[in-house]
């Protein structure tokens, strides 16, 4: 009897690969495998004298991290030019997370979309203290700032982010490129997903 069903099992098997019909349960993609990664852009942020006195959007970045299937931890480094900054790092679901950027304000100015990466490992409790670390080390607006601080905490959370393949360098000649251009034209090279408007 046992070779019987062993032999159904393996013809069952094969009927199934040689139709290409194998089906798999997939979990939703806040508990997939791994790590996910977010940038969050408030494109009209952060304004600086341009030509002929015109003001120019450098754009202003916050960062979000999955913990686990149901958790995130987010935040950024926010304040109007000339005024101090303040960094801001939240635990919550998808759903709080996405609410608190929609409805949050960095100076007068909104976040308004995102884009995501899946990464292949996540060390959370490590970026946690990496977030933790950019709360407290200071603000500068060419080399230490809330794009910089996010890819900081990224590289923390999996290494596979340190590739710059996956994360490009936000300071590829040794000064911060614009939150804008960075969100705009560069992850999008790197595989990022496309913009989702909060």
């Amino acid at each position: 009897m046992g070779k019987i069903r062993s032999a159904f099992a393996a013809a069952a098997a094969a009927a199934v690969l040689a139709t290409g019909t194998v089906t798999t349960l997939t979990a939703p993609a806040e508990a997939a495998a791994g790590g996910r990664v977010c940038l969050v852009l408030a494109p009209n942020s952060v304004d600086l004298d341009g030509p002929k006195g015109r003001l120019r959007p450098l754009g202003h970045i916050g960062w979000a991290l999955r913990n686990s299937s149901k958790t995130w931890t987010y935040g950024a480094t926010e304040g109007d030019t000339g005024q101090p900054k303040v960094t801001f790092i939240q635990n919550g679901s998808w759903n709080r997370m996405l609410h608190n950027f929609k409805t949050r304000r960095t100076g007068n100015q909104a976040y308004v979309k995102y884009r995501c990466l899946n990464t292949p490992s996540a060390n959370v409790a490590k970026a946690q203290r990496a977030a933790s670390t950019s709360a407290k080390n200071g603000y500068n607006l060419a080399r230490n700032n809330c794009l910089t601080k996010s890819v900081d905490i990224f590289h923390a959370y999996s290494p596979w982010l340190n590739n710059s393949r996956h994360l490009p360098d936000p300071k590829p000649y040794g000064i911060s490129l614009t939150p804008n251009h960075y969100y705009n034209d560069l992850l999008p090279k790197a595989g990022w997903g496309g913009t989702v408007n909060l």
